[in-house]
């Protein structure tokens, strides 16, 4: 009889308002959620170590109209962020951290048309090196993307650590690189031969 009675008040509480109530929350929360944004940081030389040989010295001359800058090590990092959440920012603010020694001499920012505009709020050039950026992305709507490739002199060999920081309510997640979305679909390769299929996958 209890067992009744318990089944009864379930089902009247699945079939009132309680669903309708929790389904609301769910639908609150992942609304309300912290929004993720995908960030993905390559960066390479200009030109590899072992240019020209050991006898042979490489630098870069850039002029900005008025004088000449020479950099010998300078690299180039790709910085990609992508709004992976589940709302459309009308803007997004965010900055970029050099390891210390690090300059940044020139910033080419670009969206994915001219209705998407990123802008580098304070100067960065040849004759102002910067290792703090701040950037206002102008929308970053759900899937939107953006590129700032940054043109590094390096205090060491190569660059050191990129940060990316913002002050707005989102959590930065790590998009593989191209090599490492090839390097991962390559470690498993599966081959049909008639009704079996045979997987070679290689160990890390």
């Amino acid at each position: 009889m209890q067992e009744a009675q318990i089944l009864q008040i379930g089902a009247t509480l699945l079939g009132g308002g309680a669903v309708g109530a929790i389904i609301t929350g769910l639908v609150s929360s992942y609304r309300g959620r912290v929004q993720p944004i995908g960030k993905r940081v390559e960066v390479s030389a200009l030109f590899a170590s072992d240019f020209g040989g050991a006898n042979f010295s490489t630098s870069v001359t850039v002029s900005d109209g008025s004088a000449d800058y020479k950099f010998s090590n300078l690299h180039v990092a790709d910085v990609q962020l992508v709004n992976r959440g589940n709302r459309d920012l009308a803007t997004f603010d965010f900055g970029i951290t050099l390891t210390d020694g690090d300059k940044v001499v020139h910033v080419e920012p670009s969206g994915l048309d001219r209705h998407h505009t990123a802008t580098l709020k304070r100067a960065c050039a040849p004759s102002s090196p910067s290792s703090v950026l701040d950037f206002e992305l102008r929308p970053f709507n759900r899937g939107d993307s953006y590129t700032m490739r940054l043109f590094i002199v390096a205090a060491s060999d190569e660059p050191g650590a990129i940060s990316i920081g913002s002050s707005e309510p989102v959590r930065f997640t790590e998009i593989p690189s191209v090599v490492e979305t090839i390097a991962e679909a390559a470690r498993t390769v599966s081959i049909g031969i008639g009704p079996l299929v045979v997987s070679v996958g290689s160990r890390r």
